[in-house]
């Protein structure tokens, strides 16, 4: 199966655990190896990592514009990404 490049996933990282709830929006055409809750964000799939990584170097503080190509910050601990 492909995954669609217009999926939107949820990266929450809890603030005290540190452990990583991934979620996903569409039904359709999700990579749902990726869903789930993982320790870390040290073990969740490299493309999270990556995405969730660029991420953290915006300002949580509103409004946040998206980043093309990689999704948005939404606030401290959570985030969308895009495969």
């Amino acid at each position: 199966m492909s995954v669609s490049k217009d999926i939107t996933y949820r990266v929450t990282v809890h603030p005290t655990t540190n452990e990583v709830e991934i979620m996903a929006f569409e039904l359709i055409g999700v990579d749902t190896s990726a869903l789930g809750l993982y320790d870390s964000i040290d073990q969740a799939p490299s493309w999270v990592q990556e995405r969730v990584a660029t991420l953290m170097m915006i300002d949580p503080t509103p409004p946040i514009e998206p980043v093309e190509g990689v999704g948005r910050r939404i606030d401290a601990s959570t985030y969308w990404v895009h495969p």
